[in-house]
């Protein structure tokens, strides 16, 4: 199969089928997940929505981002060299791993 070459900006690589097939599976999943907001968030829910992606973004930026930029450039400058991407991992890990759990346990959990 032939690759692509695409010249949307300066670094432009070549796109090759798997890069293509990934890309379209996002812009299913996308259009699956509007599709299911429309179909099962009240439109007077929208706004709350909007707010609450708009404040998960500014906390993200603005807390967690740094946070994680520090947290590693502090643990990783520590760590012996063999084991700094062990460490970087290991660190994405962890803050995924909060970033999800923070959320449910501050409200008490899942509600079924």
């Amino acid at each position: 199969m032939k690759t692509i070459r695409t010249t949307l900006y300066a670094g432009a690589r070549e796109i090759g089928p798997t890069r293509l097939l990934l890309g379209a599976a996002g812009l299913v999943f996308l259009a699956v997940g509007v599709w299911q907001f429309l179909a099962h968030v009240p439109t007077s829910g929208w706004l709350r929505v909007g707010l609450w992606i708009g404040a998960g973004i500014a906390v993200h930026d603005g807390v967690l981002a740094p946070l994680g930029v520090v947290t590693g450039w502090l643990v990783a400058r520590r760590a012996p060299e063999r084991a700094r991407p062990v460490v970087r991992v290991l660190g994405l890990a962890v803050l995924t791993l909060v970033i999800i759990a923070v959320p449910l346990l501050a409200t008490g959990g899942l509600r079924t």
